[in-house]
């Protein structure tokens, strides 16, 4: 027996939990959940259909981790997922159109500038931006192909460069153009492609599968996940866990597991899943007793967080669109690139490249004269850093929105103004042209999203695959400690609202056939 497969439920017998109350009644399981973002709320409601009783210790004061909103631009905007991957069955499409959230497919037209600020013709750059995905496409084929056999230390990057003088060994300025236009792989992944491990490529996959962005907010998603959960769990708030005491041997001698919190309560379950992030299992391994095993402590350490951020700059009016136009008309390009800019250096002297989708393409009501801007890798971090000072509070997660309405005094607004003024009737005397307001996310700051944004799989990554395992198995079968979030999902949406949701939904599944009560 492999030691994967000692730790599968279906290799450990299953123990009957339940036991006799004072009054000689049959008392149900009592599982206790850490977190209540997607994977924790989805794994509740698993949990529920089966009438386990059901504690949720959520460190915030809120429902939802990384899926939340704010309206600091004067309407609802996402702060955390905002795209929904529709290749395959995927349960949140579904959702989506059961609660009529609204989402929007791009045009598939791109705007891409060049170092020196010049616009590349348009039909060229539809072709570049084809033959990057195109070649993404061939990078995790090759992943999948050649596995082990690629050295852990060659990235996506490498792989480019090679395609690229494949491709044009005679113009040195399209491999340049290539080149630069597959940095908007950091936007997907929260770190350049020099950082990406070719090996484990296809760990990515679902990027390069079509997508929508929701244009109404995740709110409704999240509301309906988390319907049963808040109807039959018992959901303490402002609950920071701080130590979970366990044994090596929890399961076989049927012991509790204890859960302390910040506020000094310690309480006892029958088992507990930790649907924390990543970041927070890296920073809090010390919070396990006994100490996590070596080979998922290795896992932990092994996986990377990506570190991307949104930007999010509105207007009076959507100024570069052509006046003339349908306001209905969806013609401007959704996706604008500036290719590794050379032409600003005081405010960007490492050519950090920029890129921003057209808001207002969507739909009234949720059409709004806005750019959202990504940021990833170290270009982030420095923005992150630049608009906010001092580290926010740990329970709660304040988006960096300055109190003054007017975004020309927003610390990020120098930063983005070179940007900003080569699009189409850009005119700095234009009351149109100068920002109303910006709003920055910070999850770099935010101890409880684990300080990043979603798991990514970086050089010199050895066995990624192995340690997304590692973490799903958790210590469910030997110490009644588990594990579940976006780290945890299935290899095709890991990183993602999906993966997090799916996650919830196995480790639910796979606690109910250990109780002995699953289908």
């Amino acid at each position: 027996m492999t030691p994967s497969s000692a730790l599968d439920p279906e290799n450990v017998v299953h123990t009957d939990t339940s036991k006799m109350g004072d009054s000689g009644e049959l008392q149900k399981p009592h599982v206790c959940i850490v977190g209540a973002g997607i994977a924790g709320l989805r794994c509740a409601a698993v949990l529920l259909e089966k009438a386990v009783q059901v504690t949720m210790l959520e460190a915030r004061n809120r429902i939802g981790g990384r899926i939340c909103q704010s309206d600091g631009l004067g309407y609802s905007v996402d702060l955390g997922p905002q795209w929904i991957h529709t290749s395959g069955s995927n349960p949140l499409l579904h959702i989506a159109a059961e609660t009529n959230t609204v989402v929007h497919t791009w045009n598939g037209k791109s705007q891409i500038y060049d170092e020196n600020g010049q616009l590349v013709d348009s039909a060229k750059a539809d072709q570049f931006s084809d033959l990057v995905w195109e070649l993404v496409g061939e990078a995790i084929k090759y992943s999948e192909e050649n596995g082990d056999q690629i050295p852990e230390t060659q990235s996506l990057s490498d792989f480019f460069v090679t395609r690229a003088a494949e491709l044009f060994p005679d113009r040195p300025e399209d491999q340049s153009l290539l080149l630069n236009m597959s940095q908007m792989w950091g936007a997907y992944v929260g770190h350049p492609p020099d950082k990406q491990s070719l090996r484990f490529a296809w760990m990515e996959k679902c990027c390069v599968g079509d997508e929508v962005i929701v244009t109404s907010t995740y709110g409704a998603i999240l509301e309906k996940i988390a319907e049963v959960p808040i109807l039959s769990a018992d959901i303490q708030f402002n609950k920071l866990v701080v130590g979970i005491e366990t044994q090596d041997d929890a399961r076989d001698k049927n012991s509790q597991v204890f859960v302390r919190t910040d506020d000094g309560c310690k309480q006892s379950f029958d088992e507990v899943i930790l649907t924390t992030p990543l970041g927070w299992l890296k920073r809090n391994k010390s919070a396990f007793s006994p100490a996590l095993p070596p080979q998922l402590s290795r896992a932990i350490d092994n996986i990377s967080v990506g570190y991307l951020e949104k930007v999010y700059i509105t207007f009076p009016s959507a100024f570069w669109l052509d006046s003339s136009a349908d306001s209905t008309e969806d013609s401007f390009p959704g996706y604008t690139n500036f290719l590794s800019p050379r032409h600003s250096p005081e405010t960007n002297p490492s050519h950090w490249p920029q890129e921003a989708y057209n808001l207002a393409a969507f739909a009234v009501p949720h059409k709004h004269p806005t750019l959202l801007f990504y940021l990833y890798g170290d270009c982030s971090q420095s923005l992150v850093a630049l608009s906010s000072p001092s580290p926010s509070n740990h329970q709660t997660h304040h988006p960096i929105l300055h109190p003054s309405s007017a975004g020309t005094s927003h610390p990020l607004y120098p930063f983005f103004l070179p940007y900003i003024a080569l699009l189409p009737h850009y005119s700095p005397t234009s009351p149109a042209c100068v920002p109303s307001r910006i709003l920055n996310t910070t999850w770099q700051l935010d101890a409880l999203a684990g300080n990043g944004s979603y798991v990514n799989f970086q050089v010199p990554v050895k066995d990624a695959a192995g340690d997304v395992r590692c973490m799903r198995e958790g210590m469910g079968a030997t110490r009644k400690v588990w594990l579940a979030g976006e780290h945890t999902s299935p290899f095709e949406e890991c990183g993602t609202a999906t993966g997090a949701f799916l996650a919830g939904e196995e480790v639910g599944e796979r606690i109910l056939k250990m109780l002995g009560l699953g289908r």
